[in-house]
């Protein structure tokens, strides 16, 4: 009897062991962390139509979606922005309304025709950061970014993804334990990049060990705007004021492993929601709401009292007196569930220009010590000699961090500058937040040296939630 029930659970034992190699335990791949997926402008593509009566350098477009042509407002463009009419490059000079612009030269002849396509290209670099989950020796990442089901490689905004553009530049920062080589980049559909399916990819190797939560900051295309890829324009469905999403896919293998085939040691997906007003844009993840709004002329503000009323897309301050100051306001509130919080960059097109002849413009402050720069703030109460535009903030709401604080002025960074400046952190919250609001407060003044003119610029406001 003894024996009889030791057979038995000798036999179990047995049953359970070759279950166990039949069926072992299922090792899932880690999740990548602080995901996010930076754009240099949030600034989407424009791809619209002629539309008669246009002649000379007045241009129309239609403002109905037709195909891939969904841009049906002038919303999305500004003065100076080069397009392409029919094939032919043109200098946008004032934006007339929604739905006519001019341009500093007339069309040739055939471009003014009805139906004609207009194209603005915008082709922001992008910068990919996460945290590692595993060590993986002498492995790779992969990055995928979403692409157009068809045409994605025609040099053409896509209005369901992001046009490969023929080539693209692909690069990555070494960090300890991970010496990067150049990265490989690959249109849709191509070698190595089927599956899934309507996925640009990239891959970046590297040698060294790996580690586990190491900050990793991977580049896909340059600031110049050469070599990267050409951004969506809307898409057909667009309701105006609210974002297109799109969603990337991060991936690391081991090395010699195949993407499609082989599993992946780790993963990792984010969603961008971009947004695109007439003069403020904003790029956003999901989760995260983010406003602007005009603020009323004779509104106290950073200790200031504003000068004129703005609206969410404009600061119009008018006509500027000799060696005297003006200020405006803007209100900016950020929400987000992120557990990581949130931070919002500033900046600018170039200074306030006066396009008409050669370019003049009305100079970035240095305040009156002559110092302060896009991150260094200083005091600026003087406007005599000390002509300029620039910046402060003052929280509304909530307890975000803010640079500058008030009674300190900065710059905004440049992209036109010699060193094509990168946007700086003007607020930021290290978890969740609701409603949390600030008021960027603009002054300006000029002397008697500045000349007379219309003066415009564009600031781009970009919201990032951190997972």
């Amino acid at each position: 009897m003894k024996n009889t029930r030791f057979l038995g659970i000798f036999m179990a034992a047995v049953f359970l062991l070759i279950l166990g190699l039949l069926h072992p335990a299922i090792s899932l791949a880690a999740n990548l962390t602080s995901i996010k997926d930076t754009l240099q402008t949030s600034r989407m593509s424009f791809s619209g139509r002629v539309k008669t009566p246009t002649s000379g350098g007045h241009v129309y477009i239609y403002t109905v979606v037709s195909g891939n042509f969904t841009s049906i407002s002038t919303d999305g463009l500004k003065p100076s922005d080069v397009l392409q009419i029919n094939g032919t490059n043109y200098t946008i000079a004032t934006i007339v309304n929604s739905s006519e612009f001019t341009t500093t030269t007339s069309l040739a002849g055939g471009d003014a025709t009805d139906g004609n396509s207009i194209y603005f290209k915008s082709k922001p670099g992008q910068i990919i950061t996460f945290n590692t989950a595993s060590a993986v020796n002498g492995g790779f990442f992969q990055v995928l970014i979403p692409a157009a089901a068809s045409n994605f490689n025609d040099t053409i905004p896509d209005a369901t993804g992001f046009d490969f553009n023929s080539a693209v530049t692909a690069t990555a920062s070494s960090v300890t334990n991970y010496t990067f080589v150049a990265g490989v980049a690959t249109v849709s559909g191509g070698t190595g990049c089927t599956s899934p399916a309507n996925y640009h990819c990239f891959e970046f190797h590297y040698t060294g060990p790996g580690a586990i939560g190491t900050g990793i900051q991977l580049f896909i295309g340059l600031s110049s705007g050469t070599n990267t890829l050409i951004a969506p324009a809307p898409s057909a469905g667009r309701v105006a004021s609210q974002a297109d999403q799109y969603k990337f896919r991060i991936y690391q293998f081991t090395n010699n492993a195949q993407p499609g085939v082989t599993t992946e040691t780790d993963f990792g997906a984010g969603t961008i929601a971009v947004i695109e007003s007439v003069r403020v844009t904003a790029t956003v993840d999901p989760s995260i709401t983010f406003k602007i709004e005009g603020v009323p002329s004779s509104t106290l503000t950073c200790g200031l009292t504003t000068s004129v009323t703005t609206t969410s897309a404009s600061v119009p301050f008018g006509v500027l007196t000799l060696d005297t100051f003006r200020w405006a306001s803007q209100k900016i509130t950020v929400s987000t569930n992120a557990a990581s919080g949130y931070a919002v960059t500033s900046v600018e097109n170039e200074r306030l220009s006066n396009l008409a002849g050669s370019p003049i413009y009305i100079p970035n402050t240095t305040c009156d010590s002559g110092t302060c720069t896009t991150t260094s703030g200083s005091g600026w109460v003087t406007a005599a000699g000390h002509p300029g535009f620039g910046y402060t903030l003052a929280i509304v709401s909530g307890t975000p961090t803010i640079t500058p604080t008030v009674g300190n002025f900065v710059r905004f960074a440049s992209l036109a500058a010699a060193a094509n400046e990168l946007p700086t952190q003007i607020i930021s919250n290290a978890g969740i937040a609701s409603s949390q609001a600030v008021y960027v407060c603009y002054q300006i003044s000029v002397d008697a040296t500045q000349a007379a003119g219309e003066y415009e610029n564009q600031v781009t406001y970009t919201a990032t939630a951190t997972f």
